[in-house]
């Protein structure tokens, strides 16, 4: 399974870096992007794979490697 990492500001714009698992990204933003997705017609473009694409493009996401 593959990890994201994130990175942002928080309230006292300290920086603050997240790293998630594919599972974790999919259980918090696969509802709403499965939603927005069939309410615009792309219900044949609905996969595991491009929500977690989408994700990583809206929250600048980038794959961790971790060296073997």
């Amino acid at each position: 399974m593959k990890l994201y990492e994130i990175a942002y500001p928080d309230e006292n714009n300290n920086d603050v870096v997240e790293i998630l698992t594919e599972d974790e990204i999919i259980a918090s933003y696969w509802n709403y992007w499965k939603e927005r997705m069939e309410s615009v017609g792309k219900h044949d473009e609905i996969s595991r794979e491009k929500c977690i694409e989408d994700w990583c493009v809206i929250h600048w996401a980038t794959e961790v490697r971790i060296p073997a």
